[in-house]
Order: C-alpha cells, then structure tokens, then sequence
C-alpha cells in the first residue's frame, strides 16, 4: 500500500526490513498521485509512516483498506501517554472510547528517520542511533536543533508535565521531586527511580509514567540527576530538555 502514496529508496527497504514492524518512522517524499489527504500531511510533500507492533494495532490495520492517520495520544507539549489511565487522565470526557492495548512496552515515541535526500535522524526514540547507523553502514548524529520544524516533537517545549523542571541535580531542593536513574543507600519520599540499576532501556520506558506520577503529586518542580547521555540515555535526556522549557 505504501507504493502507492510514497516514493521508496534503498536507506528505506534496509530499515524496514530490518526494524518493521516497530519503533521508527520513516519521513518519505509523496508521489503526485497520492490520494493521502493534505491535512494529514499539513499541505506537506512528505509522509511520515510506520508500522506498528502492537497485535491490537495490525489487526485493526488488516480490516482497513486505507492508511490509518494516528497522533499520538495526549495534548500538543504535554506528556505523552503510555497507558489507557494516562489517555483517560489527559483527554477526560472529550473522547468517547478508548481502545486498551495495555501499557507500552518501550515507554518512549518512535525513532524518526528522515529519508528524502540523505538519511537524518529526526527525533530519537525507541531504537537506538547506533543500530540505525549500523543498518545504513554510516555514522548519523542527532542535532537537538533544527532551523525548519518537520513536526511537533522538534519544537523547544513538548513533552511537558506542566511544572520547572532542573537537570543534572545532585541534591534537590526541599519538597521538590527528585528522579533518579539508579538506587541509592538513603531515599526519601520525594525520590521516584527510573531504573533501579542505571539500566537505560528501563529508565526510557518509566520516563512519562514517572512525570505524570510527579504531576498528578502536585508537586511545584522536579529535579533530575545526571543521566548517561548514550544509548536510550541520550533520547531521555532529549525528552527532560524540551519538558523543562516550561
């Protein structure tokens, strides 16, 4: 189906056979018989597609006969929801239904690749670069700072609970919130962990829960220890970045 809306090349077959399905999307260049709707491209020449995971998600693909347009769920800048608590806690009333698929197994947005010209990562998420890079047989680097806005993600302040956020703490203020990437011998109430043992992958998936947990505590600010900028490190960190533009 695919074929039919956008233009493929080489960088694209070798990630999605690779990668797909799962956490990546691709930026593809539309063909000019495409039939895909303009206000799901935002009058844009470009696609962004990806084929989920998840069996709830295939399967309601498998009954269409069309492309599913699908943003993500939660509010422009707020915290993005890994769970169907989390959307009903972020939408309330305003949608009629929820389709639960439980909680999200990698905890963090897809990895957006970019592959009209040469291949640009575009957002980091679930994969991680080093794997893409080893796909594409180069060496590709997230720049945190883009001078053209592709999509909501890439701007200053998104993922956002609401409240200041501080990073690279090594003691918190009192009656701040304190998120740590590993255990430590003395803790208090106000210490919520992303991993217990510095495990990134971990930290990535307990990202947004730990924020929503914080916000929902009525807390005034949250401090963050310093993480690791590597692997799923360096995507959590692009995360508390454009969250503490608050």
């Amino acid at each position: 189906m695919l074929r039919n809306d956008c233009m493929l090349n080489k960088d694209f077959l070798r990630l999605y056979k690779k990668f797909s399905p799962g956490p990546i999307t691709f930026v593809l260049k539309l063909k000019k018989g495409s039939k895909i709707s303009k206000n799901v491209t935002n009058k844009k020449k470009t696609l962004a597609v990806r084929f989920p995971k998840h069996p709830i998600s295939r399967k309601l693909l498998k009954l269409l006969k069309y492309p599913l347009a699908a943003p993500s769920a939660n509010i422009s800048t707020n915290i993005s929801a890994v769970s169907k608590e989390d959307v009903k806690d972020e939408f309330g009333n305003k949608i009629k239904y929820i389709l639960n698929g439980g909680t999200s197994n990698v905890g963090l947005e897809s990895t957006i690749v970019g592959l009209i010209n040469k291949p640009q990562i575009l957002r980091l998420g679930g994969i991680e670069i080093k794997k893409i890079n080893k796909v594409l047989k180069t060496n590709l680097k997230y720049k945190s700072k883009n001078k053209t806005l592709i999509m909501p993600g890439q701007s200053k302040m998104h993922y956002s609970p609401g409240i200041p956020i501080r990073m690279n703490v090594i003691r918190p203020r009192p009656y701040e919130a304190f998120i740590l990437i590993k255990k430590k011998k003395s803790s208090g109430k106000n210490f919520y962990y992303l991993s217990k043992t510095k495990n990134l992958k971990e930290a990535a998936k307990n990202l947004y829960k730990t924020l929503r947990m914080i916000k929902n505590k009525k807390f005034k600010s949250i401090a963050v220890e310093k993480i690791p900028n590597i692997g799923f490190g360096e995507a959590i960190n692009d995360r508390l970045r454009r969250a503490s533009k608050f």
